[in-house]
């Protein structure tokens, strides 16, 4: 599909709104799935843990796309507005229907179960706006390989943040645990990889095509990608933040508030 002179969306985002929806029904009734969890799980419980593993995924494939595309690219053609290649749309795409249907099942969650975050519901709201606008200029021109793998590699921390959850919902012994603090560290290095420092490279190598410095891309590379990466930045600098944080409290809490308890005994 060219879809330079054609209105119609990536066949990606057919396949999203598709398949992923199907996948989340199939796992909500394999017995397996449901052992995962505590016997003690409600089904809000369940019905959450079939999301984490749809969105997993999906971050897998976008992770994986992501990485050949950078890989594959032809360097010496790469611009930001008018390089060519059928797989940037089929990650627009993918993303964007998977956004489309994971918000759907955000209000699902809320109407049936009456829980919900409201910062996740932002965030996937705000985002979907941007894969709108992206989507958009993709009927006028191609945004260049680059940049939409580098934000694809924005999914690599999403399946260890669900596998952290999943490791929490059973029980105690996992936060009590060495584990988790391997587990919270993995996914803190690797969000500030992909969400924080990713983005700021991408700048420097955008950058280093345009013959420009990283921080000067923004007044040669338009509005309409300064405006929605900007977005995204910040509001993962905030999640970054609220991550750090945690790990600190936990790192904290369970080597040196332990030292400090034995030393008074």
């Amino acid at each position: 599909m060219d879809i330079l002179s054609s209105p119609r969306v990536p066949s990606s985002f057919i396949i999203a709104i598709t398949v992923y929806p199907l996948l989340f029904g199939i796992l909500g009734k394999l017995q397996w799935v449901k052992d995962i969890l505590p016997p003690k799980a409600d089904t809000q419980k369940h019905y959450h843990l079939c999301n984490k593993i749809v969105a997993s995924v999906h971050s897998t494939i976008m992770t994986i796309v992501g990485f050949y595309v950078l890989l594959t690219v032809d360097w010496s053609k790469n611009d930001i507005t008018t390089y060519k290649t059928d797989i940037t749309p089929f990650l627009v795409g993918l993303e964007f229907g998977y956004l489309l249907q994971d918000t759907a099942f955000e209000f699902y969650q809320r109407i049936r179960f009456g829980v919900g975050s409201n910062l996740i519901l932002f965030h996937h709201v705000s985002v979907i706006l941007g894969a709108m606008y992206y989507l958009y200029d993709l009927l006028l021109e191609l945004p260049g390989p680059y940049f939409i793998g580098m934000l694809s590699l924005m999914n690599m921390s999403t399946p260890i943040l669900h596998f952290r959850w999943v490791l929490q919902s059973r029980g105690r012994t996992f936060t009590n645990s060495k584990l988790k603090r391997f587990v919270d560290t993995a996914l803190l290095v690797t969000y500030f990889w992909c969400r924080i420092f990713g983005n700021w490279w991408m700048s420097v190598a955008i950058g280093a095509k345009l013959g420009v410095a990283w921080y000067q891309v923004p007044m040669h590379v338009g509005k309409k990608y300064t405006i929605t990466t900007s977005i995204m930045f910040f509001m993962n600098a905030v999640w970054w933040l609220i991550l750090a944080k945690q790990w600190t409290k936990s790192v904290n809490g369970f080597y040196f508030s332990k030292k400090a308890v034995k030393k008074l005994e």
